[in-house]
């Protein structure tokens, strides 16, 4: 498994960087990953990828390219939330939706400077969403 994982990591980080802003770019698609379809998966989900994240320590190009991957998951239990709460739970996994996105698209480009930006707004998100969770 681990070198399957080092095999992915390899192939992100040989990636073009592409110089476009976050809001017009999409993600490429390059895992498939299964969708979140309770909200006892989109909660374990959601609190393993953002500790398996936060775990990384410092973030440099080997890191962001595990991010990368974390994120496809990530995103399927942010989307859920979006989708299946309500109220300021609903608000803010909307915003969430949208950072992670921005987190996908810098760590699959290796744009280090705004990475850690949507990463610190992701932590701050989360803290938020966690409050009464």
């Amino acid at each position: 498994m681990k070198k399957v994982v080092l095999m992915i990591v390899a192939a992100f980080l040989s990636l073009p960087v592409l110089a476009t802003s976050d809001s017009d770019e999409k993600p490429t698609q390059h895992l498939k990953v299964a969708d979140v379809t309770s909200m006892d998966e989109a909660k374990d989900t959601f609190l393993g990828t953002t500790l398996e994240i936060k775990g990384l320590g410092d973030v440099g190009l080997e890191e962001a390219a595990k991010i990368h991957v974390i994120t496809y998951t990530l995103e399927k239990s942010v989307a859920y939330f979006s989708e299946n709460l309500t109220g300021e739970k609903q608000s803010i996994a909307k915003e969430m939706a949208v950072v992670v996105e921005d987190i996908h698209i810098t760590s699959e480009n290796n744009r280090m400077d705004e990475l850690h930006k949507h990463l610190d707004t992701y932590y701050g998100l989360v803290d938020r969403f966690l409050f009464d969770f």
